[in-house]
């Protein structure tokens, strides 16, 4: 009994060791081949690369009117990918296109219907950054025909911006196209300053989750030139709509809320705008603007008091101001921002 469990014992280990071999076999060989496949496509681009330079510098179309293997293709797709990421000139862009499309439009529709996500969103990229426009016409017919990550909607979204399609409104518009606001705000970065006029002027005619981005992007590109718009929607704004036309203001340096405060604050204001009109008042100068700020220093939420303090202490003769608060306020939030902001300005010491 004992010799046989003994020797079962030995058949598994024996069975493990045979499994575990072979599987080292396997990835040892894979890794070779690996290495091998790399180390050719690398050869092929070291031969490659003086005729990619004549073609795209010197006019020298030959490179363009040979047939490649699939391995030469992908020497070739990752030379021109080192090009495009340095080049300058319409005219050396627009030779990278024109080889894209010759040579890599039948590789791309494959991959843009392989199953393996990696090699799908790898094609869209490449196809960005040769500027295949030849392909939108697949992207639209084709590609579209099926479900798309998440990711693929965003670069097919992207492609269109970039290849400035009139089709990419459309599909902004389509709810079954919706993206997070992360995805729509590096779409509406890549536009040009047309498109994104097209997109201020007709907002209206947006849903609220890509109306939203569109007014964070004026601020995070500092485009100045929509004060005037946010100055003339911010009367009738509101919720969120308001808070990020505050903080797109905020962001541009924008001075004048101070004329503006009977249409923008209320009681009924959320923390949150109160929160960013404390940050705008401190912006004036103007003494005018203690009244509210000090209104502030005693509200219940923290980052209010504590940017109310911070902006009063920015304004010509904030810090008598908040001297004053800590010294006479009845209020223990107003009076405790002021000893802090006062203690850190070296106004009080510790005691």
């Amino acid at each position: 009994m004992a010799n046989s469990l003994i020797s079962v014992v030995i058949m598994i280990i024996l069975s493990l060791f045979t499994v575990q071999s072979v599987l080292f076999i396997y990835m040892l060989l894979s890794k070779l081949l690996q290495n091998r496949y790399r180390q050719k496509i690398d050869d092929f681009k070291e031969e490659l690369r003086e005729m990619v330079f004549r073609y795209l510098y010197r006019n020298d179309n030959t490179i363009l009117e040979q047939a490649w293997s699939r391995m030469e293709l992908k020497a070739l797709e990752e030379l021109f990918s080192d090009f495009a990421d340095v080049v300058q000139g319409d005219e050396v862009e627009e030779r990278i296109t024109i080889f894209s499309e010759t040579h890599f439009s039948e590789l791309y529709k494959r991959n843009l219907l392989h199953r393996r996500w990696s090699i799908r969103m790898n094609s869209l990229y490449a196809m960005e950054d040769f500027q295949m426009r030849g392909m939108v016409p697949f992207l639209l017919g084709s590609y579209q025909s099926r479900k798309l990550s998440l990711e693929e909607r965003r670069q097919l979204l992207k492609i269109l911006v970039r290849f400035q399609t009139f089709q990419w409104e459309d599909l902004l518009k389509d709810p079954e196209w919706r993206l997070s606001e992360f995805m729509y705000r590096s779409l509406l970065g890549v536009m040009t300053e047309s498109q994104f006029h097209t997109m201020v002027s007709c907002l209206k005619e947006y849903p609220k989750y890509i109306q939203l981005p569109v007014v964070d992007m004026i601020g995070i590109d500092g485009k100045r030139e929509y004060l005037e718009y946010l100055e003339e929607k911010l009367n009738s704004a509101s919720g969120e709509m308001k808070i990020r036309m505050l903080k797109a203001m905020n962001e541009l340096g924008y001075s004048g809320i101070l004329k503006r405060m009977d249409q923008v604050y209320s009681p009924e204001s959320t923390w949150e705008e109160r929160l960013m009109l404390s940050k705008l008042l401190g912006r004036t100068n103007l003494s005018e603007s203690f009244s509210v700020l000090t209104e502030f220093l005693s509200d219940t939420n923290f980052d209010v008091r504590n940017n109310a303090a911070k902006s009063i202490l920015a304004i010509d003769g904030g810090t008598e101001l908040l001297r004053h608060v800590y010294e006479t306020s009845t209020n223990r939030y107003a009076r405790d921002m002021a000893e802090e902001w006062l203690y850190k300005g070296g106004e009080i010491r510790e005691q």
